[in-house]
C-alpha cells in the first residue's frame, strides 16, 4: 500500500513537470514597430530596429517603400495524468489513472509598410496586425 502511494506520488510529479517556450526577442511585433519607428528616421537605423524588409517597392510618386510581412502560428498542445486516490478500488483495477489532453492554435499576421522620401527618410508608415 505503501509503494502504490509513493508511485502515484512520483508519476505524479513527473507528469506534471512542464517546459516553456524560449523567448524569440527577435520577433516583428507590433510593439516593436510602435515604439522603434518614426517619421524622419533613417533606413539604416529602420533596418537596424526591424530586420530587412520583405519587399522593396516604390509607388507611384516614385518614393521607395518597404514591405514587411510576417506571419507567426502559436501551437499549444497539453496532456495531464490524474490519479484518482480518494477511490481504494480503483488502486487494484487500474482505473486510477486518468488522462486528458487538449491542443489550440492560433495565427498572427504583422503588414508593416514604410513609405521613404528622396533622403532616404521614413516619410510615412502603416500597419495592419490581424490575430485569427
Amino acid at each position: 500500500m505503501k509503494n502504490i502511494l509513493i508511485i502515484s506520488c512520483s508519476l505524479m510529479l513527473l507528469c506534471s513537470c512542464a517546459g516553456s517556450k524560449p523567448d524569440k526577442s527577435d520577433k516583428l511585433t507590433l510593439g516593436s514597430v510602435q515604439s522603434k519607428i518614426f517619421k524622419g528616421q533613417s533606413q539604416s537605423a529602420v533596418i537596424k530596429a526591424l530586420g530587412s524588409p520583405n519587399i522593396i517597392t516604390k509607388d507611384a510618386q516614385g518614393k521607395e517603400v518597404w514591405t514587411y510581412d510576417r506571419i507567426s502560428r502559436d501551437d499549444e498542445a497539453s496532456s495531464g495524468t490524474g490519479f484518482f486516490i480518494l477511490n481504494p478500488i480503483s488502486w487494484f483495477t487500474g482505473g486510477g489513472i486518468g488522462s486528458k489532453s487538449s491542443s489550440s492554435s492560433s495565427s498572427k499576421s504583422l503588414t508593416v509598410l514604410i513609405t521613404f522620401d528622396n533622403n532616404k527618410n521614413v516619410l510615412d508608415y502603416t500597419y495592419q496586425s490581424l490575430k485569427y
